[in-house]
């Protein structure tokens, strides 16, 4: 089994309230992938807590696979590939880590 994490920290030129509208969102759009990319075994997407630090990263999204060859299959998907884009323009930074468990 092969876990994907990926976590985001977003621009800081948003205001809270666009920050939250852009987290909302992408939380929608990657648990949205849930049944479209039969690769994708389980998919968990969390926030920061509104009350740590705001230097945190924004997002994480924790998924698994069977298989790398799994993972490389979903990572190319158009599914996954429109997520991609949509949070490409918004993101700072993204950190992503790949293991075996």
């Amino acid at each position: 089994m092969i876990k994907h994490i990926v976590l985001w920290k977003l621009d800081d030129s948003y205001s809270k309230t666009e920050k939250e509208m852009h987290i909302h969102n992408m939380q929608k759009e990657l648990l949205g992938l849930k049944g479209k990319i039969t690769a994708l075994k389980a998919i968990s997407v969390y926030t920061n807590d509104k009350r740590a630090a705001e230097n945190n990263y924004d997002l994480i999204l924790d998924t698994e696979f069977d298989s790398l060859d799994d993972l490389n299959t979903y990572q190319v998907h158009p599914d996954h590939q429109a997520v991609v884009e949509s949070i490409g323009p918004i993101k700072k930074n993204r950190a992503a880590i790949d293991f075996e468990i």
